[in-house]
């Protein structure tokens, strides 16, 4: 999951960029409502947390124009607990909302289901035939057996999860996983999926030659 955080005060923003990542989630962070409608124009973000108080437009404004041109989940973090302000951004489009000071578990938390509902499910766990990964947990069993992935081979199992039947080039597994700061290696999708397979079953992922990779239904 590849997060787009806009919050302008520096030491939150901060903290919660750290803790997103900490929590093996990328993470990109803009301070400004113009910063955050310029990224989501180039990046298919997998949600967005974004605050009100912003210094040029305010979160509202920068909602109203995402939702004319994307369904992107986004959560408001918000200082204001008035209900007219959360029933605005409700109104506007918002997924979600959490009142500051909150939690970075339960952001986390909302997050993942303002995504899940994003693809039509409303549980954690993802099933494959006898693989189940779970994005609450990020745990994975085969058989009823836990495997250890790295936290790289996680995020593109979920994502290939997450759209089975769908095949992703290595540019698209690259830029929902992948933060603007991350120097990444030419083979560094192919050599994780190289070892996906040899976790969990060497027909797990097909390769389509010149095209890309699928997890087939």
């Amino acid at each position: 999951m590849r997060i787009l955080l806009v919050e302008d005060d520096l030491l939150l923003g901060q903290a919660l960029e750290t803790g997103i990542q900490q929590f093996g989630y990328t993470v990109d962070w803009v301070t400004s409502g113009e910063s955050a409608l310029e990224a989501l124009d180039l990046v298919p973000f997998s949600a967005v947390a974004l605050d009100i108080n912003l210094p040029d437009l305010s979160g509202f404004r920068v909602l109203k124009q995402v939702r004319r041109t994307s369904k992107v989940p986004v959560v408001i973090m918000t200082a204001r607990d008035a209900l007219d302000d959360r029933i605005e951004g409700l109104d506007l489009g918002a997924d979600d909302y959490i009142v500051k000071p909150f939690d970075l578990k339960e952001l986390l938390a909302r997050m993942r289901a303002v995504v899940r509902r994003s693809h039509g499910r409303a549980e954690a766990r993802l099933t494959h035939r006898d693989i189940e990964l779970d994005s609450s947990a990020r745990t994975v069993k085969k058989a009823g057996e836990w495997v250890r992935l790295t936290g790289r081979e996680y995020q593109i199992l979920a994502l290939l999860m997450e759209r089975t039947g769908r095949i992703l080039s290595r540019s698209d597994i690259e830029t929902r996983i992948y933060a603007w700061d991350n120097d990444t290696e030419s083979n560094t999708v192919e050599a994780a999926i190289y070892t996906l397979r040899k976790k969990l079953g060497r027909d797990l992922v097909t390769n389509v030659r010149g095209v890309g990779y699928v997890i087939q239904p």
